[in-house]
């Protein structure tokens, strides 16, 4: 198997990946927005007196935190983006521009995930590379993940 995708950054497809990808920090981030608060409530039915330092930090941390982090996680993406060609095969996968080139073996990642209009090919480091799939047909994302699961990554349809 050998398929190449060219493609210019989509903001929409990076909004989406960011979302996913940052899933979990967003989640703490808001539980901790949401404790803060609680624990202002908390303060004001035992004291009788709302202290507004926690209830204005909680919001800030439950609301304003998550969006600032989305933003500046997809801006940078963005920002970094240029025409990428996208190589998959045999051998595992490839990204190029015109700043570098920089090629993963299959056993460098742990998952794949698929959102609509791209893969999310998971590092076992903790990164994502984001391949859309504009121009490959069903048949060929069904191979490219039906590979994945055979060299052992998880895959998430």
């Amino acid at each position: 198997m050998h398929l190449q995708v060219t493609a210019v950054p989509d903001p929409t497809l990076i909004a989406a990946a960011t979302r996913r990808r940052l899933r979990g920090p967003i989640l703490v981030t808001r539980a901790a927005g949401w404790t803060l608060l609680g624990v202002a409530l908390l303060t004001e039915l035992v004291t009788g007196r709302l202290p507004m330092g926690l209830v204005v930090t909680g919001a800030l941390v439950a609301v304003l935190a998550p969006m600032m982090l989305l933003n500046h996680t997809a801006r940078r993406s963005l920002r970094n983006g240029r025409l990428t060609t996208y190589e998959i095969s045999d051998g595992g996968v490839a990204q190029s521009s015109e700043s570098g080139r920089h090629s993963y073996a299959w056993t460098a990642f742990d998952r794949v995930e698929t959102l609509r209009g791209q893969l999310l090919f998971g590092l076992r480091t903790g990164r994502w590379i984001r391949i859309p799939t504009r121009g490959l047909s069903p048949v060929e994302i069904t191979e490219i993940l039906d590979t994945a699961t055979a060299r052992g990554l998880q895959v998430r349809r």
